[in-house]
């Protein structure tokens, strides 16, 4: 098969005079709509070659033999970019062409396939002409008013942009080597939340940065414990976590089932960073004599927070170099966490969180550059994606100190 070249229309500088000029415009003009004939047909044809290979086709038994039904190619549109439209064979939806995607535009020629649905029966595949998650993209200076509003997660390989609600009723996963990625994601993610009134950012960061100095003048920064010079500190803040927890769930106004937030019971985010290493600093703290060691404390107050969060507003981010089940609590622990991003890991690691879906990627994964992530959500199927950039860490902290409402300013507001 010879490689697919898209026409492109010559265009002459000056105005043609006279019939020997008309004649020569016309006939280029021929020319050109013989070649976009041509290349609409071949089109056409390797893309039903593509579909059969990849299963995206029925075969049918007739007397004469085995017929192939692939589906069916409407209008071709040259671009830049090239896009065609395709009717669904009975049965088929939309997202059916999303696995065998980007091998259908690599034999189209392009580097990915974005799929946009024009009715019950019709979509439109675009062929992208370069990979969406070749090179970063800086994350705007822009923050949500609310938790309801939608986060920035990234950039898909179909090239849209995937944005979640913090609000939504979804616990969040985030695992990663050293340097893959995966703190600044988070840094992207808890900057874009810094003024919204209805969300609290708490939670425990041993490392001092992600919960660090960024937030000291916030209102934020009584629900949150750093470091790792008082561990009993962390117990004491998630237990207490809790206790917020269990008075929401005592105060639901009858005929509900959950807490609406706002921005006197705002959706709380509790951020447990690098959580395996504070389990393993409280694992070698002296236990008492009576009562529940320190570890065990710390990993009940989680399995709390992310078993009966959801009805009281409550939603925990979570972030791991490995996420087995003996490093962050347990199985059940790990089942909770409905949104799943796993930046460069080994390929056992990417299924541990993943599942066997993630299996065929794993060992390309396992060298992914830094922010791209393989992303599953309810309601998507599983994709890698690359995460908006935001900066060197003091741009981290100048957005935090920018955006990030002080105790003081909502004083002020509720005065008002």
């Amino acid at each position: 098969m010879s490689e697919l070249v898209r026409p492109r229309r010559h265009h002459h500088t000056a105005r043609p005079s006279g019939f020997m000029a008309w004649l020569r415009a016309r006939r280029s003009e021929l020319e050109y709509q013989a070649w976009v004939e041509e290349f609409t047909s071949q089109l056409r044809g390797v893309f039903r070659e593509a579909c059969q290979f990849t299963g995206l086709c029925h075969y049918i038994s007739a007397a004469a033999g085995l017929t192939v039904r692939t589906p069916r190619v409407g209008n071709v549109v040259l671009g830049p970019p090239v896009s065609l439209t395709v009717e669904l064979m009975p049965g088929q939806e939309p997202e059916d062409f999303r696995a065998p995607g980007q091998r259908i535009a690599h034999t189209l020629g392009g580097h990915g396939l974005r799929i946009e649905r024009l009715s019950t029966r019709w979509l439109r595949l675009v062929l992208l002409d370069a990979d969406p998650l070749g090179d970063p993209f800086p994350l705007p200076d822009v923050v949500v008013a609310s938790g309801r509003e939608s986060l920035l997660l990234g950039r898909g390989e179909d090239g849209t942009s995937l944005g979640h609600g913090i609000a939504d009723a979804a616990h969040i996963a985030v695992q990663g080597q050293n340097g893959s990625g995966k703190s600044a994601f988070c840094y992207a993610l808890l900057a874009q939340l810094a003024a919204a009134d209805d969300v609290l950012i708490a939670g425990s960061d041993i490392t001092g940065l992600l919960l660090g100095r960024a937030w000291g003048d916030t209102l934020h920064r009584e629900w949150q414990t750093v470091g790792t010079r008082d561990l009993e500190a962390h117990a004491l803040m998630l237990e207490a976590l809790v206790a917020e927890m269990d008075r929401r769930l005592d105060t639901i106004p009858q005929r509900c089932d959950k807490v609406t937030a706002t921005s006197a019971t705002p959706t709380v985010l509790v951020v447990l960073e690098e959580f395996p290493g504070l389990l393993r600093a409280a694992a070698s703290h002296p236990k008492p004599k009576s009562g529940k060691s320190l570890v065990e404390r710390i990993v009940l107050a989680q399995l709390r927070l992310l078993s009966e969060g959801r009805k009281a507003a409550f939603r925990v981010l979570t972030l791991a170099q490995r996420f087995e089940a003996t490093a962050v609590g347990g199985g059940y622990a790990r089942d909770q966490f409905a949104l799943r991003l796993s930046f460069r890991v080994p390929a056992d690691s990417l299924v541990m969180l993943h599942g066997d879906e993630a299996r065929p990627l794993g060992q390309e994964h396992a060298g992914a550059a830094p922010g791209i992530a393989y992303l599953s959500a309810p309601g998507r199927d599983c994709e890698r994606i690359r995460v908006p950039y935001l900066g060197s860490y003091g741009e981290y902290c100048d957005r935090i100190a920018r955006h990030g409402l002080t105790a003081r300013v909502v004083d002020e507001e509720a005065a008002a």
